[in-house]
């Protein structure tokens, strides 16, 4: 098989955040770089179609983008902002099927959206580690179907192959995996900033255990209630505190680490372990923590 690059798209309200890698005999980062959008995609993300009229704004917008950072992909994935998806851990019978799972899911869902009828969400889980017997936590995520159906439609506008949907949070542990492999020997906690959404996740020996969304909260009161929540269920303190998003800060760093006493409280770099051109190095060396899940995505090979 021979190179081809690979677009990850993050948002955040006015703005894009562009990531292309090119996977050859190694994975180097081509592009990067924040651009603007009309489309408000965190607010009515869960109401556009395939059929909406900003199906063309979005593609003409990351048009412009592509073009400005001289970006060549041959496919596009989109990580989708926590408050247009549905993301919960669930208890789940070991032994459902899967028409009873999803049958459970979709209940779930009415439970949390009861105006939308059953089949408007492609939902999916995947057990989480435990030891429990007989019920397991899972993650369960949910996303409307034309929500889906939109962001297919805008890579076909661009003529690229769809390759990825993930979500913020989510896509973003590629890129701390790839940078960190040391650290995922312990539990460490991985937050993601979005303004007044924060995402918190616990990585146990590389796989995610635990997950809550916080919405309009503020950033150091969101993470200090979880890492609360963290002590009252588990008794435990992380190994380390890693931030990713917007409006992360050596402040914010340096004021969470004083804080929790936790020395490995770092703004994640996303370029650390990660080979890049010479332009994105120098412009994005010491400050690219808003573009780990654009890059998470763009790691991920076809």
């Amino acid at each position: 098989m021979g190179s081809y690059r690979s677009l990850g798209v993050s948002f955040y309200n006015s703005s894009l955040q562009l990531a292309e890698v090119e996977h050859g005999k190694k994975q180097n980062i081509t592009a990067l770089g924040e651009f603007s959008t009309s489309l408000a995609f965190e607010r009515i993300g869960s109401s556009l179609t395939p059929k909406s009229p900003e199906t063309a704004t979005l593609a003409d917008d990351l048009k412009s983008a592509i073009k400005e950072a001289k970006a060549d992909p041959e496919m596009i994935s989109f990580a989708l902002p926590a408050p247009i998806v549905f993301a919960t851990i669930l208890p789940m019978d070991a032994g459902l099927g899967k028409v009873d799972l999803q049958g459970y899911l979709q209940w779930e869902l009415s439970q949390y959206f009861p105006d939308a009828g059953p089949k408007e969400f492609v939902v999916d889980s995947h057990a989480l580690p435990t030891k429990t017997v007989g019920v397991k936590d899972s993650f369960a995520a949910g996303v409307h179907r034309g929500t889906a159906g939109f962001v297919q439609e805008v890579a076909a506008d661009l003529g690229l192959t769809l390759h990825l949907v993930d979500i913020d949070q989510f896509a973003a542990e590629k890129t701390l995996a790839t940078n960190y492999p040391q650290i995922l020997e312990h539990d460490i906690v991985l937050f993601g900033l979005r303004g007044n959404a924060i995402d918190a996740s616990v990585i146990h020996e590389g796989q995610m255990t635990d997950y809550r969304a916080y919405h309009n909260s503020d950033a150091k009161e969101a993470i200090r209630k979880y890492l609360k929540y963290l002590h009252d269920r588990y008794a435990s303190t992380p190994a380390g505190l890693l931030l990713h998003g917007i409006g992360v800060n050596q402040e914010l760093v340096g004021t969470l680490r004083d804080e929790t006493g936790i020395k490995q409280t770092v703004a994640l770099n996303a370029l650390r372990q990660i080979s890049a051109t010479d332009k994105v190095a120098k412009a994005y060396g010491k400050d690219n923590a808003k573009f780990c899940a654009a890059i998470g995505l763009a790691l991920r090979a076809k």
